[in-house]
């Protein structure tokens, strides 16, 4: 009787304790994190749950939403250079797919730099693949999106002289569909584990 008295008030005691480390140190009950913590509270408790649901796959989503964010805004430089370009601009009796190939080449090299600053910046920093030097990071996102936006054009040349559809529709549709290919492709390559002297032992 006097051991399970002691032991309930044991109990008891260790539970006061968990309780106040728990709001002294809250960081010490809770799980490393995946993602990259904000500083506005409200998305750090979504990315908190997104993080429990996924089973610690809320840094993934995190950088998938930046990098469709600012792919989304890189998305609309390409689409207004290659309106600029396809028709804004004439070449005197150059073929429509001569036409079509320049527009496509000059917005896909502009949108290329202007979605490698923010996403190296912002999107792909916490990845170990980031301790490279800039102009290799530059170079390789830049042979990785210089894939994509040779399948971009392949699909937007396909969507309009196949399926006869409009130019900048078909456009907007390969940049949509070669969003998961980058975002993959820069994950397995651009930023991939870099391998130490050590490891590689």
């Amino acid at each position: 009787m006097k051991q399970s008295l002691l032991e309930s008030q044991f109990e008891e005691f260790g539970e006061a304790v968990e309780v106040r480390t728990s709001q002294n140190f809250p960081s010490a009950i809770h799980r490393v994190r995946s993602y990259q913590p904000t500083r506005w509270a409200n998305v750090n408790r979504i990315l908190d749950t997104v993080d429990e649901i996924t089973r610690g796959r809320a840094g993934l989503c995190q950088r998938f939403f930046s990098f469709a964010f600012i792919g989304g805004l890189a998305s609309l430089v390409n689409l207004a250079v290659f309106a600029i370009v396809m028709y804004g601009m004439h070449f005197g009796s150059m073929s429509e797919q001569l036409h079509n190939v320049i527009a496509s080449v000059a917005a896909a090299e502009i949108s290329i730099v202007a979605n490698f600053i923010p996403n190296d910046y912002f999107t792909f920093r916490s990845l170990d693949g980031h301790s490279r030097s800039w102009i290799v990071r530059c170079g390789r996102f830049h042979l990785t999106a210089a894939s994509g936006s040779l399948l971009t054009f392949l699909l937007e040349f396909g969507f309009r002289f196949l399926g006869h559809v409009p130019a900048i529709l078909g456009q907007a549709a390969a940049i949509l569909i070669v969003l998961f290919y980058n975002f993959t492709v820069h994950h397995v390559f651009t930023y991939r584990h870099v391998k130490t002297a050590h490891a590689a032992d």
